[in-house]
């Protein structure tokens, strides 16, 4: 029975925005994975999907799964454009084209919500970020998509979406736990996030907060003293700031007849590999793998040469149009390194120019190198029979 397997990465700017092919070519099934930044959904997720529901021949397209790595605005919103087409055509009492199986998202509140100081009173980071004023881009990124995971959380309560079935309640690594079957012969590893990194943030905002309510109390001549809503806005948006690199990605192994896809987000190479060694997933210091999703955009500050060295690839794949230098030139020269002998091949959403130069100056023989074609949707690493819609 011809059988498909294919990964698609579609045009998503600056962000991410996959969708994942699987089962039976007579009887697909799709997941989607993070939706890209503002006007990805216009510009390709929608047109995308909804070439899919024609040649599926209308009626209801069953999404298997959509999953959203993290809440960052280049991966959440384009999913959040989506269920707002979905509340407005259930408002409006027309039918819906698409059916969700299951939701996967851990909100701020699911990672950060349960951040709480023993004090007077418990204190979360997520009762007082919406006013909070990071000082550095990334924490200020963090603050506005906090909003963003809010609201995807009550549209997925208003559409009675099934969230983050398989799990208690967030979304995490576990080592002891199980692959998780996704049907038709799919099943998922959750990498990420880890349990350690979540617990040491948790730690560190209570001991934070703890230290600045004996700072104003030694302060204070006549006794006690409680943090004020100014002290703990100021609070939170520093601890989100230096904290950022704690609130991890998802990650997901995918595996399928004997195939694997590791999906990462924008996770740390470092939690990625250490995920991979408690799940015994890595044999003699490496792990083979079909297709991986480079983390963070190719972003250099995410990997390392041991991520290279370790996940061992037949297809990279880099979700970047240069913002931010994404795909790092450097990223590239890490994997070259790694691996200067064999067949693999590079896949990019957008045809970076600084990453092409480095990768035309540097590239081993055996290197191939797709681009997206600029009248393309997409491009597809296909592992299986090839889709024909």
């Amino acid at each position: 029975m011809a059988e498909v397997f294919t990964l698609e990465a579609l045009q998503a700017a600056h962000g991410d925005s996959l969708i994942l092919h699987y089962g039976p070519l007579s009887n697909p099934r799709f997941i989607v994975v993070d939706g890209g930044p503002k006007g990805i959904f216009k510009a390709s997720l929608g047109p995308r999907l909804k070439e899919i529901h024609a040649a599926r021949g209308g009626g209801v397209l069953e999404i298997r799964l959509m999953m959203v790595s993290h809440i960052d605005d280049d991966h959440i919103t384009g999913i959040l454009d989506f269920t707002r087409m979905l509340r407005d055509l259930k408002d409006s009492a027309a039918p819906l084209p698409f059916d969700v199986l299951t939701l996967w998202h851990n909100s701020f509140d699911d990672i950060a919500g349960k951040v709480n100081a023993s004090v007077s009173a418990d204190v979360s980071i997520s009762d007082v970020l919406r006013s909070a004023k990071p000082k550095t881009a990334e924490g200020a990124a963090i603050v506005a998509s906090v909003a963003q995971g809010r609201q995807l959380r009550l549209d997925a309560d208003a559409l009675g979406l099934n969230m983050n079935s398989g799990f208690d309640d967030l979304l995490q690594f576990s080592p002891s736990a199980k692959a998780l079957n996704m049907g038709a012969h799919l099943a998922f590893t959750v990498l990420g996030p880890r349990q350690a990194e979540l617990d040491a943030l948790h730690v560190k905002w209570d001991r934070e907060v703890k230290a600045l309510l004996a700072k104003k109390k030694k302060k204070k001549t006549g006794g006690g003293s409680e943090l004020s809503a100014a002290d703990l806005r100021a609070l939170a948006a520093e601890f989100v700031d230096e904290s950022i690199h704690n609130l991890s990605s998802v990650v997901v192994l995918a595996e399928f007849e004997g195939k694997r896809i590791l999906l990462t987000g924008d996770a740390r190479g470092d939690f990625i590999l250490k995920s991979l060694r408690e799940a015994k997933l890595v044999k003699n210091g490496k792990i083979a793998v079909d297709i991986f999703k480079v983390p963070h955009h190719g972003s250099v500050r995410n990997a390392a040469a041991e991520l290279f060295e370790t996940v061992i690839a037949d297809h990279y794949v880099f979700s970047a149009n240069g913002r931010d230098g994404n795909p790092d030139p450097p990223t590239f020269d890490l994997i070259f390194k790694a691996r200067p002998k064999g067949k693999y091949h590079l896949w990019l959403t957008n045809g970076v120019a600084a990453a092409l130069a480095r990768i035309k100056k540097k590239k081993p023989a055996g290197v191939t190198v797709h681009v997206r074609k600029s009248s393309s949707l997409s491009v597809l690493i296909e592992l299986g029979t090839p889709i024909a819609w």
